[in-house]
C-alpha cells in the first residue's frame, strides 16, 4: 500500500514539472518571426505578456483586438496587415492594421 502512494506521488510531481516546462518553452519559429517584425517597444511589451503559458502569438492577438475594440478574430493575414473580426454590434468587419505597431490603419 506504501508503495503505491510513493507512485502515485512521483507520478503527480512529474506532471507538474512537465506541465511547468511546457510554460518555459522558448517562442516557436512563426512567434520569433513575429516578434521580429514588432518595433523595438512593442516586441518588449509583448514579451513581458508572454510569459504564464501565454504564447506570444496569445498576446498579440489580444493587443491587436483591445486596438480594434472587436470581440473575437475570425482571420488574419500578418504579413499583410489585415484582420477577420467579430464586431460588437453583430457581424464582420475586415480591418487593416500595422504589423509593426498593431495600429489600425485607416
Amino acid at each position: 500500500m506504501t508503495l503505491n502512494w510513493r507512485i502515485a506521488g512521483l507520478a503527480a510531481c512529474t506532471g507538474v514539472l512537465i506541465a511547468a516546462a511546457a510554460h518555459a518553452q522558448s517562442p516557436t519559429s512563426l512567434e520569433q518571426a513575429e516578434l521580429a517584425g514588432l518595433s523595438p517597444d512593442l516586441r518588449s511589451q509583448v514579451q513581458a505578456r508572454a510569459t504564464g503559458g501565454n504564447s506570444v502569438t496569445e498576446v498579440l492577438q489580444v493587443m491587436l483586438l483591445n486596438n480594434i475594440k472587436a470581440s473575437q478574430i475570425v482571420a488574419m493575414d500578418w504579413a499583410r496587415g489585415v484582420a477577420v473580426v467579430d464586431v460588437p454590434a453583430g457581424g464582420m468587419a475586415v480591418v487593416n492594421f500595422d504589423p509593426a505597431t498593431l495600429q489600425i490603419k485607416g
